[in-house]
């Protein structure tokens, strides 16, 4: 499991030996208890990771970790900070995921969101010698966030009381994500595409978290219109690099 929240706003990819030192202090940064138990007599200098790990703070409280790395040694996570988002996509091998007493298996092509508090915490183990590349999203509790999102979309969020949820990414939006997953310098058009892959992951998830007698049952006016609007945008143009301000903006226009 990556860290929830970023220390700096473009930190640079490393390709390096990650030991349990490094474990810790990323313990001690991001609120996450880390458990080794191939290691009972670790000691710090331990390897467990080899690979690069990328971090990206966006704007408003939104931080993106690109991961791409094998496992060493087998670890277990335990997330101890609140987060009103925090969402998680394999690209390549496997993740077993608990929320309190729900159990996820991740495999390729899957993503897993959730809200993060102390009665709803999440566990993760990582198998030893397994490949691992992974895209997380998490967001600052401080409600920065809601700043860098159409007021309906965090609205929505906010309002669902999302319990943890699995799917399966769609083909076009996974495009996207292994097109971000290459390294490659922190640039404004980098980080546009990341915003949008960004929202359009939140909507996908937005729209299953909804009860399929309440999707029914939705208006065809107002907030809910304005998200359609936006999604189906998406999904029919997602090679083009909108702001999260222009779809918002589009939004609110096209319903009227």
């Amino acid at each position: 499991m990556s860290p929830i929240s970023c220390h700096s706003s473009a930190a640079p990819a490393m390709k390096k030996i990650f030991s349990v030192s490094d474990f810790i202090a990323f313990g001690e940064r991001y609120g996450i208890d880390y458990r080794f138990p191939a290691l009972p007599q670790y000691t710090q200098s331990s390897p467990v990771l080899h690979g690069d790990i990328e971090e990206i703070a966006l704007p408003g409280g939104i931080c993106i970790t690109r991961s791409d790395v094998h496992v060493l040694q087998p670890y277990e996570t335990t997330s101890r900070h609140s987060s009103p988002l925090y969402m998680l996509v394999v690209l390549e091998g496997n993740v077993a995921l608990a929320v309190n007493e729900q159990t996820f298996l991740l495999s390729a092509g899957m993503a897993f969101c959730s809200q993060l508090s102390e009665q709803q915490t999440i566990r993760a183990h990582h198998g030893a010698d397994s490949k691992l590349r992974t895209l997380s999203l998490g967001m600052y509790p401080d409600g920065g966030w809601r700043e860098r999102l159409p007021v309906s979309l965090a609205d929505e969020w906010e309002n669902s009381a999302a319990s943890a949820r699995v799917w399966q990414v769609p083909e076009f939006l996974l495009s996207g994500l292994r097109y971000a997953q290459q390294p490659g310098p922190h640039t404004a058009s980098r980080q546009l595409m990341l915003e949008g892959i960004m929202l359009q992951l939140l909507g996908y998830a937005l729209n299953l978290c909804q009860p399929a007698k309440q999707k029914r049952g939705l208006p065809v006016t107002g907030e809910y219109q304005r998200l359609e609007l936006i999604r189906r945008l998406l999904e029919q143009t997602p090679e083009k690099a909108y702001t999260l301000n222009e779809l918002a903006r589009r939004g609110g226009n096209e319903s009227k």
